[in-house]
């Protein structure tokens, strides 16, 4: 998984200590010395190679943490979900600990890979980004009533399941997933501030039940992606979008009707890849 935000924090809103095992040695008392001292507010810590870490308990000596990005072999990493004060987590560590019960009130930003306990209301109550790896999810349930975030990012594991739990988060802008098949995309039919979607998917995974592009006809909507969908329905709702720009559809099941309606969008970059007929 890539473990970047990918522009979720704005460059200069930390002060981050860059750590790499392979050319400042393991995380000492050496380096905590350095946080304090000079300043810093977030951390960034790399392995070197064929390096593990027994845990995380180091950041209890790190105050004001508002910022952490651990990419290493953790075998306990849960220590970096008790830092109130942090903002911006990624953790790419290999384990799946079980996020324990406590609430980070500052987390804004969360990267990290499937594990028990993970629901975003509950946990991170003013959460905007969402980036999870190798999900095993047959639902969105873990994202149910989390209304401020803005972009979640999923990357399944060739699965199918639902979108349900997705219908509450009123806030969001962009909602990405990858290797994950939808049943239907009613849930999203309501959430009117939706710029970019995409769902992708892919063999050997199963394909996209049904997709009514009509569920995602809010008047904001700028981009559309979509691949391996057995069924495409309201095709010719895109010329209603104002703000429509881009659509992208890749292995999917189109009648005759529908690639003359994707034609006749002047004003959008369209392109089709190996569609399939209908």
């Amino acid at each position: 998984m890539d473990h970047e935000f990918g522009g979720a924090m704005k460059s200069g809103e930390y002060k981050i200590l860059q750590w790499d095992g392979a050319f400042d040695g393991q995380w000492s008392d050496g380096a905590v010395e350095k946080y304090r001292r000079e300043g810093f507010d977030g951390v960034s810590l790399t392995a070197g190679a064929g390096e593990k870490l027994r845990d995380l308990g180091f950041l209890q000596d790190l105050p004001g943490l508002r910022y952490l990005d651990v990419l290493a072999k953790v075998k306990d990493d849960l220590d970096a979900f008790r830092i109130g004060t942090l903002e911006a987590l990624t953790l790419a560590t290999g384990s799946r600990g079980k996020v324990p019960q406590v609430i980070q009130e500052q987390l804004r930003a969360l990267c990290l890979t499937d594990r028990p306990g993970i629901a975003v209301r509950d946990k991170w109550p003013i959460l905007e980004r969402l980036r999870l790896g190798a999900w095993r999810g047959s639902d969105l349930e873990l994202l149910r009533g989390a209304e401020h975030l803005s972009s979640v990012h999923l990357e399944g594991r060739r699965q199918e399941g639902t979108l349900a739990g997705i219908d509450g988060c009123v806030s969001l802008t962009e909602f990405t997933s990858i290797n994950y098949s939808v049943e239907d995309s009613a849930p999203l039919r309501n959430l009117a501030e939706l710029r970019t979607v995409k769902l992708m998917s892919a063999p050997p995974g199963p394909p996209h039940r049904r997709i009514l592009l009509s569920d995602l006809a809010g008047g904001k909507l700028e981009k559309i992606w979509i691949s391996n969908a057995d069924e495409l329905v309201d095709v010719g709702v895109l010329h209603s979008l104002p703000q429509l720009r881009e659509v992208r559809l890749i292995h999917c099941r189109l009648r005759e009707a529908d690639q003359r309606a994707l034609d006749s969008l002047s004003a959008v970059n369209v392109k089709v890849i190996d569609p399939r007929a209908s």
